[in-house]
This record gives structure tokens, C-alpha cells and sequence, in this order.
């Protein structure tokens, strides 16, 4: 079948993670598969797992005609079997384009439910109450399946009114191969990172790996940092390693800064995909202080690790993570610090083993099948 995938992104992220693992599974099926993305670094993701990636399409406008009508000819033209769009803006015109050029499937999802978004302008809160009524309308006029990661994440997405018949629950996978090479060269990987971003090696590091956008936390996480060190003293040496680009660099190094630990803390900033398992080598722990998520890709990456594990007691971290990571209360600092000193004590018994959940659960080869499965039962329903 041809499939197309569109985001209105080109830098990485869970999101754009997600689509990568499709594409290397569609394909691996025989699939044709397309995706529409900004130029960066996806692009290339995708080319080299076998797509063709057309990256001169952006989304300027909420709903955009310009790019609707070059959809439809695409989608026209290309005998698209599937259209599957993700986050708002590209699943909200990948419906309607897909609905004008009469594609059979035509599926949509946006990772973190739009009710759960973080939004700091005024203007858009207000109007946040009405993006959720047209986007579950459109999704129960013309949409085939809004996707949902979880179950806590389909409870959400039935309260915005989308129908329980357009909801489908596919979890996230994890392809466990790309981690073998974590377990044999771990002490190297770890040293070199560490010289690179100068850590000392005695460090005890805690570690989070995400964009730095606003609704992942990171001032809660830095604000905790802090009273950690209170707690410990600065005669011990530890510190907070936060890997990602965003928005918010400059603003976290300031903060940091401003509660006197700005000698601790490590922002990377952007960094290359293949940098990834060097930079979790660094870790000694995991904390994740997201208040929205759709899922948590880099959570599960963090347990099949075998990192120990902190994160905020969201719905679907609590879902996800169950009995074998910790939980604080989301947006406390004060709480978190409290879990990160336990944390670094040892005081925190895990029940079970993370990376067997991971492994038992989350699984990318289900994953894969799942949305063949999907696709080609859908494809039967419409013909």
C-alpha cells in the first residue's frame, strides 16, 4: 500500500521518533511509503530508512489552503492509501486534504491531547477550549481513527469529545536493537561523554533528555536540583545533565544561574541522533518532570536501560511506568528534590525490573504489526 506521513517539523523529537519507527516498519512490509516534513534533521531520518521525504511544504496557517490544495494533488497523484498526519496542524489539513482527494484512510493523531497543552499566551488559552471542539469535530466528520498512545490518553480524548468508534489504542514500541551497542561499551561511551560535556567521572549525574519546550518541566527540575544540593552540600559532586535543544536554553541556564548552581548544570543544546546512548551513559538516574505528555518515548528508552527512575505522577507516566519507577507530585519541586535525594541515597526500592516491562510491553515489533494490522483492516472497511 502507499502510505504518507506528514508533521510540520523537521527536528527531532518523540514525535518525529515515532514516525521514523514507522517508516522502517512500513517498509520493511513492502510499503511505499512518503513522508511530508520540514527540512532538518528528520528529513534525513527518513530518507535513510527508505522514504521519500518531500520537504518543501510548511504549514504557515492553522488550516492553509496552499498547502491542503498541494496535498490534494499529491495524494491524487501518488494513489495515497493512507494519510496519516500528526500533531495538530499537519493531522487537521492531512483530514481535510485527504477527505478532497477522497484517500480511503485517512488517520490522525495528535501525541499530547491539546486539552493537557502547556500555553503561556493569553490569547491562545482563550481559544483553546474552541481548537478542541474543531479538532474533535473534524476527526468525527471525516476522519478514519484518531490514534491514542495510551488508555489514560483515550480517556482524555473521549472528554474532548472525540467518538470512542474513531479512537484506536496503539502503544508506542521500542526497537531494542538500536540500544544492544549500550550494555557492551557503556564505561567508554560514559568516559568520553562525560570528558566531552567535563563531568567529572566520580559525578553522580541526573539525567533528562527532552526538548526544552515549557510543558517538560525543566524549571521544576532545576528549582529541585538546587534544594538537592542544599541537602547534599557542595562538597559533593553532582550534577544535572539536561540534553536537548529548545526554546528554553537560554532561560534554563539563567535560572540555573540564578539559584547558584549554574557550575552543575549541563545544557547541551541540540545534539546529533548518534550522540544519543553516550549521552544516557552519562546518567546515573533518570528524572522526568513532564506535566503533559502523549506517551514518553525517552521514559521507556530511560527503564530498558536499566537507569532508576523518577517522573512526575502524570496519568500516563503512571500507566506506562507502573511499579518499576518512582513518582513525585507534578509541578512540586520541593517533592521531587525530596525523591532525587532518596534517589541518590539509595533509599528507593524498585518492585520490578524495568527492562523486562519495556520488553514485555512495549515491544516494536507489535508495534509494527499493529499498525499494519490497522491500515489493512481499514483499507478492507473502506473498499
Amino acid at each position: 500500500m502507499n502510505i504518507l506521513y506528514t508533521i510540520n517539523s523537521g527536528t527531532p523529537g518523540g514525535a518525529e521518533q515515532h514516525i521514523l519507527d514507522l517508516v522502517r516498519g512500513m517498509v520493511s512490509l513492502k510499503n511505499k511509503v512518503y513522508v511530508w516534513c520540514l527540512p532538518g534533521e528528520i528529513a534525513h531520518w527518513y530518507s535513510e530508512a527508505g522514504a521519500e521525504v518531500i520537504t518543501d511544504n510548511r504549514i504557515r496557517l492553522d488550516i492553509d489552503p496552499s498547502y491542503i490544495s498541494k496535498l490534494v494533488k499529491f495524494l491524487a497523484k501518488k494513489k495515497i492509501a493512507v494519510i496519516h498526519g500528526h500533531e495538530l496542524k499537519a493531522a487537521a489539513n492531512s483530514l481535510l486534504a485527504g477527505f478532497l482527494a477522497k484517500t480511503p484512510v485517512r488517520i490522525s493523531h495528535v501525541h499530547t491531547p491539546i486539552s493537557e497543552w502547556t500555553i503561556t499566551s493569553t490569547i491562545k488559552k482563550v481559544f483553546l477550549p474552541l481548537t478542541v471542539i474543531g479538532y474533535s469535530t473534524e476527526v468525527n466528520l471525516i476522519g478514519t481513527k484518531e490514534i491514542a498512545l495510551t488508555q489514560s490518553r483515550r480517556k482524555t480524548k473521549l472528554h474532548e469529545g472525540i467518538l470512542s468508534s474513531k479512537i484506536e489504542v496503539i502503544p508506542n514500541g521500542l526497537d531494542l536493537q538500536r540500544f544492544d551497542s549500550f550494555f557492551e561499551s557503556k564505561g567508554y561511551l560514559r568516559e568520553k561523554t562525560r570528558s566531552l560535556y567535563k563531568i567529572p567521572p566520580e559525578a553522580y549525574v541526573f539525567g533528562y533528555l527532552s526538548r526544552l519546550t515549557d510543558e517538560k518541566g525543566h524549571i521544576t527540575l532545576i528549582k529541585a536540583f538546587a534544594e538537592f544540593m542544599k541537602g547534599i552540600g557542595n562538597e559533593k559532586v553532582a550534577y544535572l545533565m539536561l540534553a536537548g535543544g529548545g526554546y528554553l536554553e537560554g532561560r534554563l541556564k539563567s535560572e540555573a544561574e540564578s539559584l547558584g548552581i549554574g557550575d552543575r548544570v549541563v545544557v547541551t543544546g541540540v545534539f546529533e541522533d548518534d550522540m544519543k546512548l553516550g549521552i544516557y551513559s552519562c546518567f546515573d538516574s533518570f528524572i522526568h518532570p513532564s506535566v503533559a505528555e502523549g506517551f514518553g518515548l525517552v521514559l521507556i528508552e530511560a527503564m530498558y536501560l536499566g537507569l532508576p527512575v523518577v517522573a512526575s505522577n502524570i496519568d500516563v507516566f503512571k500507566e506506562v511506568g507502573d511499579d518499576v519507577i518512582a513518582f513525585f507530585e507534578v509541578g512540586d519541586h520541593q517533592d521531587l528534590a525530596s525523591k532525587m535525594l532518596a534517589l541518590y541515597n539509595r533509599e528507593i526500592v524498585f518492585v520490578g525490573s524495568s527492562k523486562k516491562r519495556v520488553e514485555n510491553m512495549y515491544s516494536y515489533d507489535e508495534f509494527v504489526k499493529n499498525y499494519e494490522n490497522l491500515y489493512s483492516k481499514l483499507l478492507g472497511r473502506s473498499n
